[in-house]
């Protein structure tokens, strides 16, 4: 929930003062407490609670302490349990608070729900935010088909309703278009990056030590690692790698996949250090000692609308990227515009092999020498540039989103 964070760090800059609902307490796979520091002090955060599986078993491990949370499954997007607290929380907050406009933003589609009963009870204007597809490669399969249908209509009930919508990128508002021709006011707010949560590596010297592949974020079937280890695998069974001079550093989770059986799989037990879940800017710290820097996006329907909220902070670090994603896709249509690493199919191993294998003759070509002290390497790939890079800040973004609020309730 960065995008949510910085939007209320930042909000009050531009005239608007943030009032948040949301869930109390859930077991989940893992929080970063660090992030409700970006909140300013003095801003209201009013917490509901919810029937959410998740929820219930938080409340159940209090009691009994030991239970397990993967004897519980759920779904992690849709959370209809918050529904009727939240909406009950959200009408009163709504009277009490003289609130203006009402922001949902989603995944979950949930909120999105939530918002449309309270314009509808109370008037108030209302802006959707669609940080992933409503009913894109997430939420392809449905238990039954009366699921499936209950979500499309709510999708064109929202859509017909909703005064705004924000999407996260230019290839999801083509398609909320696409789904309803006389939606209006619709606006491509991407995520970014905060300058304020990186710390300069300094310079460094890349002799004697191993070349570093860095991946930040969660591997699970939709950024699947496989294709990226086959390639990495067969390099070294050929010998056109040294294994004992190259290692990934993995910064985050594994969700849906079988990590210890691939890294088995493919050998590359020893050459793989998994960090896990780490705070906010201590994985950012660690992202910015890369030589390169890992993106994968799986080939699977709809997925060509992701753009990983961490790309930001990989540009920003001015690192080659390493992407393996839909060439077609909307991930690789920014390192294109930025000429900011090689973009690769994830079908095609023999492309992923050569690509490694030219970073990591380029990083041997620089021991020796002393790194730039942000970038961390010497090569002829241009550096984005300041101008670009300002487009993609937290507080630009964020007075963006404060201009398109003042539109809407003036129109109102």
């Amino acid at each position: 929930m960065q995008r949510v964070a910085k939007f209320c760090k930042y909000l009050p800059s531009f005239g608007w003062e943030p009032v948040i609902l949301t869930v109390k307490d859930v077991e989940y796979l893992a929080k970063d407490e660090s992030l409700a520091k970006e909140i300013p002090e003095g801003v209201e955060v009013f917490r509901s609670g919810s029937f959410d599986p998740l929820r219930i078993l938080f409340l159940l491990k209090k009691i009994f302490k030991r239970i397990r949370k993967r004897r519980i499954k759920t779904d992690r997007r849709n959370k209809i349990g918050w529904f009727p607290w939240a909406l009950v929380k959200g009408y009163n907050l709504c009277k009490k608070e003289n609130i203006d406009l009402i922001f949902s933003t989603s995944p979950p589609p949930t909120s999105h729900l939530i918002a449309y009963f309270l314009k509808f009870l109370t008037k108030k204007s209302w802006i959707a935010d669609f940080r992933d597809p409503w009913a894109g490669y997430q939420y392809q399969y449905y238990p039954t088909f009366l699921h499936k249908f209950l979500k499309k209509r709510a999708e064109k009930l929202i859509l017909n309703s909703v005064d705004g919508i924000v999407a996260v990128n230019e290839r999801i508002e083509k398609r909320i278009k696409e789904k309803n021709p006389l939606t209006e006011n619709l606006k491509t707010i991407p995520n970014g990056f905060d300058p304020d949560d990186f710390v300069s590596p300094g310079r460094g010297d890349p002799s004697g030590r191993p070349y570093k592949i860095i991946y930040m974020g969660t591997f699970n079937p939709d950024c699947n690692p496989e294709p990226f280890f086959k390639a990495w695998s067969n390099l070294l069974v050929k010998k056109e790698l040294p294994k004992e001079k190259i290692k990934l550093i993995h910064l985050g989770l594994s969700i849906g996949l079988d990590m210890d059986g691939l890294m088995r799989k493919y050998d590359l037990t020893e050459v793989i250090e998994r960090e896990g879940y780490l705070p906010h800017r201590e994985a950012l710290k660690i992202l910015t000692q890369a030589d390169l820097l890992l993106l994968v996006v799986s080939e699977a329907e709809d997925t060509e609308l992701c753009v990983p909220g961490k790309i930001y902070e990989y540009l920003y670090t001015q690192k080659p990227i390493l992407a393996v994603v839909p060439p077609d896709g909307a991930a690789a249509s920014l390192i294109k515009q930025f000429n900011a690493g090689q973009i690769i199919a994830p079908n095609d191993i023999i492309g992923i092999e050569k690509a490694l294998k030219s970073y990591y003759a380029e990083f041997e070509s620089c021991r020796g020498l002393i790194y730039q002290a942000r970038s961390g390497r010497i090569n002829a790939t241009p550096t984005i540039s300041a101008k670009d890079l300002e487009l993609f800040t937290r507080k630009n973004l964020t007075s963006r989103l404060a201009e398109f609020f003042d539109e809407i309730v003036e129109d109102e």
